[in-house]
């Protein structure tokens, strides 16, 4: 089971809706500022908004990063985020994920979910990982 890890990588420390910017950054070991415009250039080309699902989605795709379908157990019920680390490789928990759920992403790395809330009680949906 996953433990919660307070991680905020926004610049003043706020606890507001960048999730994906938040979440771009902290996986991708670079600034707020450089994911924020990253999702803006991609924003202005595809015509998204800077935080669509869409605009993520490309922005990883440029770093190598492809989205994995929702994962489910046998029976088929689905996972909650903190019980990620049944469905993820070494490989994926040691390089690090963005796990999405409803209306938010978050990074899982290392045993933990990195984010400024625990949403391990949220089900995961789709999955970014590198190949």
């Amino acid at each position: 089971m996953l433990t919660f890890k307070n991680v905020n990588v926004n610049p003043k420390g706020r606890k507001t809706g960048d999730c994906s910017t938040r979440a771009i950054a902290n996986l991708l070991g670079i600034s707020w500022e450089e994911a924020l415009k990253l999702q803006f250039d991609e924003a202005i080309k595809t015509k998204y908004d800077p935080t669509s699902r869409e605009v993520t989605e490309r922005v990883l795709a440029k770093f190598g990063y492809v989205k994995m379908k929702q994962p489910r157990k046998l029976d088929g019920t689905k996972y909650l985020i903190r019980y990620f680390d049944h469905v993820l490789s070494d490989k994926d928990m040691k390089n690090g994920v963005i796990v999405g759920c409803a209306h938010h992403y978050t990074v899982v790395r290392g045993g933990y979910i990195e984010d400024i809330w625990d949403c391990g009680i949220k089900t995961g949906g789709n999955y970014y990982v590198k190949l």
